[in-house]
């Protein structure tokens, strides 16, 4: 894969242990830290690049930040992050200075791996790996990635064996886009991508493989994707039905925002491409951000609801523009509120664990780079508050629960 010939073979390698997390401290050591202290869970954790291209963490406990720390290594790239919202666990994946893809993790009760861990057999990327949690069991971990000529790879540690890096068959103009379905029988993983045509693509991972080939909702985007899960819950209390939809926004050729969905349970298939509920909003040449309400509706509840999907985009005029998507297609779109402010690159988003129905946004200040953030709750923002530190690339920002 990536020019790395034969180091990288097609092949099952069996590990020591069962867990991934034991994965990550067997791995090649990029740079050794002393352990971060360990959190309670049931916050927001963002990582960024700084402005020496180190790699930096920093929690959100609903009532405020911590302060920053430093992960160690290096990477020219965005971190990626993923978390298993069933055992707390959180991981970061980077691309490093020598293009080899590397990871630390965290989970609740314990700190911060000392060294980052690697793939057996390596392998390389020009961009943000993209990382998520799936499978039938829900523990094993995905990685795709984007070979020096665009290529798609994946590799993920399934039932205690990695899988060697294997081909998409595919190629992507951006780093790719890696959605967990949880509440699916089968622990479905969707696959959304650029491709090098400017057309939207999109795979499946179920019962232990993907979809032999690449489907697509039409459309072209000349960005990656923004992919979100929403669900509805219907005919209760005595008969409760769930079914789960992957909402997915982007960018238009003509720079504006498009919105289509996905049903992925039970049933399968698009819907079709709306502008007008975004209307009036534009994108400079950044990618919108979607992020679920991930407890905002299941079966547990015995009732009818729809879930919140919460949507960010840098307008033309550099400010934060925000909407969130709570009913049924189109329709369900609340229209654009706007927090203000000034930012740099595209925005991060996150639902607030310990705050009901509450987003937290999180962006590089423009032109400063400093990191400032805001929380909304339906359309009331709180006010920007400085985070402190500075970054020169897009945060990343994920819910632990």
């Amino acid at each position: 894969m990536i020019g790395l010939g034969s180091c990288l073979v097609y092949c099952k390698v069996l590990l020591r242990s069962l867990l991934v997390l034991a994965v990550l401290v067997l791995g090649y050591v990029l740079v050794g830290v002393a352990p971060a202290s360990a959190l309670a869970a049931t916050r927001d954790i963002a990582v960024v690049r700084g402005m020496d291209n180190g790699v930096y963490w920093n929690s959100y406990n609903g009532n405020g930040w911590g302060s920053w720390g430093s992960l160690g290594g290096s990477t020219p790239s965005p971190p990626g992050i993923c978390e298993n919202a069933g055992s707390n666990t959180v991981l970061v994946i980077v691309r490093g200075t020598d293009n080899g893809i590397y990871w630390k993790g965290w989970s609740s009760g314990r700190p911060w791996d000392a060294s980052w861990g690697s793939p057996p057999g390596g392998g390389r990327t020009i961009d943000t790996p993209a990382c998520a949690f799936g499978g039938i069991s829900h523990a094993d971990f995905f990685v795709v990635v984007r070979g020096a000529g665009n290529e798609l790879y994946w590799n993920a540690f399934i039932a205690a064996s990695w899988s060697g890096w294997l081909d998409l068959h595919g190629k992507s103009n951006s780093a790719p886009v890696l959605v967990s379905t949880y509440s699916t029988p089968a622990g479905r993983l969707d696959l959304f991508v650029q491709g090098t045509d400017n057309g939207i693509y999109h795979k499946t991972f179920t019962s232990g493989a993907w979809s032999s080939s690449w489907d697509s909702p039409g459309g072209a985007t000349p960005s990656k994707p923004a992919v979100a899960l929403y669900t509805r819950v219907t005919g209760c209390p005595s008969a409760c039905a769930e079914s789960d939809y992957l909402e997915f926004v982007v960018r238009g050729m003509d720079n504006k925002l498009y919105y289509n969905d996905l049903d992925v349970y039970p049933a399968y298939g698009y819907s079709e491409w709306f502008n007008y509920p975004l209307s009036g909003a534009t994108l400079f040449a950044t990618t919108p951000t979607l992020a679920p309400y991930a407890n905002g509706c299941s079966l547990s509840l015995k009732s009818n609801c729809n879930s919140i999907d919460a949507l960010a985009a840098r307008g033309t005029d550099n400010a934060v523009y925000h909407n969130t998507f709570s009913g049924a297609y189109a329709s369900g779109w609340s229209g654009w509120d706007s927090p203000g402010g000034s930012i740099s690159n595209s925005p991060a988003l996150a639902y607030v664990p310990t705050g009901s129905g509450q987003f937290l946004l999180l962006v590089e200040g423009n032109p400063s780079s400093k990191l400032y953030s805001n929380t909304v709750t339906g359309s009331t923002w709180s006010g920007y508050s400085s985070v402190g530190g500075a970054t020169n690339s897009d945060p990343a920002l994920v819910a632990v629960l």
